[in-house]
């Protein structure tokens, strides 16, 4: 359901999708609106907004958030990730405390290199859906490369500790294996980066792996 990908530093979230470069800050296109101050026509636009949702969802806006996420993790499967950062506001502005509109607004802010604000949203995320294997796998893979980015030794070891407690309890998490060796790899671990693969490799799951990635270690460390 959800995932990013940018080659070996913003790889491969947990649940297929792909988000690429970044884009221009504008209002609605960063998360919770930047939390700025809105003028009085944006204001307008909201309260009509919502006043639309809770019409057609007889005010029920959490029931209105659920559906608005899923139709921006949607959009980051079609690697539209303005369109999906959108979705993800307008189901925000229906209910703050909507999980899956925080995790993907991080997911998006990954995708683009933004992994301090990436962090704070997973963080956030992290208190209502923190259950979710997927979004547990999702938020050691950004700190994992926001670790490798920052070189931050700290981030590092909740990274792997993560990894790891996925791996506790779903085995079979294909992706999770990947992007555990993945962080490996950017790290020159390729010894390392290979065992996990060959777990992932054991996995139902496993034509899922990233061929671009098995070929990236395989020419830093032949398989051993």
């Amino acid at each position: 359901m959800r995932t990013w990908r940018a080659i070996f530093l913003c790889l491969l979230f947990a649940v297929g999708t792909m988000v690429s470069a970044a884009f221009p800050q504008e209002i609605n296109l960063q998360p919770k609106y930047g939390l700025l101050p809105k003028n009085e026509a944006q204001k307008t636009a909201d309260a009509a907004f919502l006043a639309g949702i809770d019409s057609r969802y007889q005010g029920n806006r959490k029931k209105a958030a659920e559906d608005l996420s899923a139709r921006g993790w949607q959009s980051l499967r079609r690697n539209a990730a303005p369109d999906a950062m959108r979705r993800f506001n307008q189901a925000w502005l229906a209910d703050a405390s909507n999980g899956s509109a925080l995790w993907g607004m991080a997911v998006v802010q990954a995708g683009s290199g933004r992994f301090q604000e990436s962090l704070e949203l997973f963080a956030e995320a992290e208190r209502v859906i923190g259950g979710d294997i997927d979004f547990a796998a999702d938020h050691a893979r950004a700190l994992g490369a926001a670790g490798v980015e920052t070189k931050s030794q700290s981030m590092l070891n909740d990274a792997f500790a993560r990894f790891a407690r996925v791996y506790d309890k779903a085995p079979q998490h294909t992706l999770n294996l990947q992007n555990w060796a993945i962080t490996l790899f950017n790290l020159d671990n390729y010894a390392e980066a290979w065992k996990k693969i060959k777990l992932a490799e054991a996995t139902p799951r496993r034509s899922e792996l990233d061929p671009e990635f098995l070929a990236a270690l395989q020419s830093k460390m032949p398989r051993p």
